[in-house]
């Protein structure tokens, strides 16, 4: 009887206690609200590249004898890689001969001319004030011998004054001494009937004619200078010089690489690889040509519809407007080296990284010094999705949305074998570092309806409050609390979506 009074008590004991025990508490850890420093990071992907490229080019049509590596090879300095046998290409480079040649006589021509034209015209321009001052003189002589009036004595001879007088009415009537004399010296020896006014209009007409034929000579003078000012415009003969230099440029640059193929490609260093676009036994057809040279079309409008300055441009043209002169890359090495993880970024991002930020790339888990080297100041059109940008927007950090960007490179310090050409690796940029600000840990932080919140917990009652707070700069494990929140206060890790303010928590 006993043991079943016990065995009684003890499952009413049981009913009681499962009915009317506590409901326990969810557990939580707390951080508390302290002063640190923020080290802010900026985070990607890139692709690591050699710090030296070489590119090798080659000439259409030349044929490839032999083509020694393939892509993926490791070669050596000194080490060959492709021959050819150039032979081919000896009429297109003829061609650019004769270009050049021709362009260089047009302006060897032309810049003579314009010499030429500019001595003659420094020659008409002395002679032109000298002969404006003949004519001015005549015009003086012509009018002064119309208004001369000479009054003769009644005596049938004549004084030495009388004479004198005479002479300088004469003179001022513009008469030469040849001229006066001769009047006087008829006059003394009464050789005939002396018209003396007839003399002075005699006078004045010879010099009216004098006066036609200088003014005759100086409009003369004054079309040559028209013509030799229209003949020492440079235009043409820049335009000729210009031309000239270029088909020099391509003549020379073309005769370089012909030299450059007919002894064969070596490696100029240690390197990789990474295109070839050679096959032995058939002639090269680059599958992108190398653009170059000068428009014709743009050096016709500069001519101003000179008929024989077109003509003289579309004969230098055409000289190689024939020939197969493409050129494209037969083959690319990568140097050993310098080695550069490179990535473009948005204009958000951008304003964040500067030349000399230190960084830390991982490649096959194995993490590298680094320093930004590079940050381009022209952004480039891009297309497509931006994977980070999207990745940006749902994480909450600023990252542009345009699909424009702007080139990075970061140097990796102390390369080894596992960083290799052409892979992805990580790479972490520290930004901004505050020191001495108020910090929480990241894992405290949830955002509700656009707002970070934390949960503040209240040691004396055992609750939280939820608390909206404003945020600064953040790393990887902190975040900077601008609004909000006091240093001291104690914050909950990791809350769930179920806690809501005012409940009480358990403290781990």
């Amino acid at each position: 009887m006993a043991i079943l009074v016990i065995i009684v008590a003890a499952l009413v004991i049981s009913i009681l206690y499962a009915n009317f025990k506590p409901e326990e508490l969810p557990m939580y850890a707390l951080a508390e609200v302290t002063k640190g420093d923020i080290q802010s990071t900026f985070d990607t992907q890139g692709v690591v590249e050699s710090g030296s490229t070489e590119t090798y080019s080659a000439a259409s049509g030349v044929k490839v004898v032999s083509v020694d590596v393939a892509v993926g090879d490791r070669v050596s300095e000194g080490q060959q890689l492709a021959t050819f046998d150039v032979s081919s290409l000896n009429g297109t480079l003829s061609d650019y001969k004769t270009a050049y040649s021709k362009a260089k006589s047009s302006y060897d021509k032309s810049a003579a001319g314009v010499a030429d034209a500019k001595q003659k015209l420094a020659d008409v321009n002395t002679q032109i004030p000298a002969l404006e001052r003949e004519i001015a003189q005549l015009e003086s002589e012509v009018k002064a011998a119309e208004n001369t009036q000479v009054t003769l004595p009644t005596a049938p001879n004549y004084s030495e004054a009388e004479l004198q007088a005479l002479m300088e009415q004469l003179r001022a009537g513009g008469m030469t001494e040849e001229q006066i004399n001769e009047i006087v010296t008829a006059l003394q020896a009464q050789a005939g009937q002396v018209d003396v006014e007839t003399a002075i209009a005699n006078s004045a007409a010879a010099k009216k004619a004098e006066l036609t034929q200088k003014q005759a000579q100086l409009s003369a003078l004054q079309t040559q200078k028209s013509v030799y000012e229209a003949q020492t415009d440079e235009t043409v003969t820049d335009l000729y010089k210009s031309v000239m230099e270029q088909k020099k440029k391509e003549y020379e640059s073309y005769q370089a690489l012909v030299d450059t193929l007919a002894k064969g490609w070596t490696a100029s260093a240690d390197g990789i690889v990474t295109e070839v676009n050679l096959t032995a036994g058939e002639a090269f057809q680059p599958s992108t040509a190398q653009s170059g040279g000068m428009d014709l079309a743009a050096l016709m409008s500069m001519a101003s519809g000179n008929s024989d300055v077109a003509a003289t441009l579309t004969d230098i043209f055409s000289t190689t407007s024939n020939a197969n002169t493409a050129v494209g890359t037969g083959m690319v090495v990568e140097h050993y080296g310098d080695f550069y993880v490179s990535f473009t970024v948005g204009k958000y991002d951008l304003q964040d990284l500067h030349v000399g930020q230190k960084a830390k790339i991982t490649s096959l888990d194995k993490d590298y010094a680094g320093e930004v080297s590079y940050v381009s100041a022209t952004a480039t059109a891009g297309s497509g999705l931006d994977i980070s940008s999207i990745t940006s927007s749902l994480t909450g950090s600023s990252t542009s949305s345009s699909s424009n960007s702007a080139p990075i490179k970061v140097k990796i310090e102390n390369p080894d074998e596992k960083v290799v050409i052409g892979f992805d690796v990580d790479v972490s940029i520290d930004t901004e570092k505050l020191e001495n600000v108020m910090v929480i840990p990241v894992e405290a932080v949830s955002t509700n309806d656009g707002e970070n919140c934390v949960f503040v917990y209240n040691e004396k009652e055992k609750t939280v409050s939820k608390r909206v707070v404003t945020l600064g700069v953040g790393s990887d494990t902190m975040y900077e609390v601008l609004e909000g929140l006091q240093v001291g206060e104690q914050v909950v890790l990791n809350p769930k979506t179920a806690l809501t303010d005012g409940d009480k928590i358990q403290v781990k």
